[in-house]
């Protein structure tokens, strides 16, 4: 089976899905490969995990690419299980409805491998997300373990890190301004975002305009995420590519 998911792997994939999925040093078989290949780059991008039960579900239960925020002013977030680990990757967020106070915030944050749909309640940003995170999650330290979009402000969303500092002080969200950063009041509105992991940028578009390079230095692994409220009305969002 190894042998034969390695020869199917090496007939399908291009030299850029190649350099975007490096195997992992140590024991990764080259089926769990060809299963991260298969999620990457052939199969649609979903919402597999939705957090915060009780304040985000699918629009559908049987469509995992929408999701909405329900009637609590809580946030739920809804988190794509493809990791990102090198090279450049896309996506896209359909948004419905109003945004108004806490908007919709997306971008990337590092993926999780324990059981995160027990909390109650999820903000990347702001939340210390560690303990549900990769082991490896120590190697990544001094860099950013969660950037977001603002929607409704247009500003960025930086956790440096989701631990406390050695110190023992707390690690805080920093909102921060950036260049093309734009408010955003429309009832319906596309966000693109480019992750390229070789030069660790994150750039935005917004109805397929580009407005600007978001973050810089970001690096290690990441995976998609969409982060709602629901604040007067009803807002969903739908992911693609």
């Amino acid at each position: 089976m190894e042998v034969a998911a390695r020869t199917v792997l090496h007939s399908k994939w291009t030299d850029d899905e190649k350099s975007a999925l490096p195997r992992q040093e140590g024991d990764e078989s080259w089926i769990s490969l060809y299963q991260e290949f298969l999620k990457l780059f052939r199969l649609p991008l979903q919402f597999d995990k939705l957090v915060g039960v009780n304040n985000i579900e699918y629009v559908e239960g049987s469509d995992k690419t929408r999701a909405y925020s329900k009637a609590t002013g809580n946030h739920g977030s809804a988190i794509c299980s493809n990791i990102m680990r090198a090279g450049m990757h896309s996506v896209s967020f359909q948004v419905i409805g109003d945004p108004t106070k806490y908007g919709i915030q997306c971008g990337v944050m590092r993926p999780t491998t324990k059981d995160i749909t027990s909390l109650t309640e999820c903000y990347a940003a702001a939340q210390d997300l560690s303990s549900f995170s990769l082991k490896v999650y120590e190697m990544f330290s001094n860099n950013v373990d969660c950037c977001m979009l603002s929607t409704s402000t247009g500003k960025g969303l930086l956790r440096k890190r989701w631990k406390n500092q050695e110190d023992g002080s707390l690690s805080f969200c920093q909102p921060y301004d950036w260049d093309g950063m734009e408010e955003i009041h429309d009832t319906s509105f596309k966000i693109g975002m480019v992750l390229d992991l070789d030069v660790g940028t994150l750039d935005v578009y917004k109805n397929d305009r580009r407005l600007g390079t978001m973050a810089t230095g970001l690096a290690g692994e990441y995976c998609w995420v969409v982060s709602m409220a629901r604040d007067g009305s009803d807002v969903s969002a739908t992911i693609g590519r």
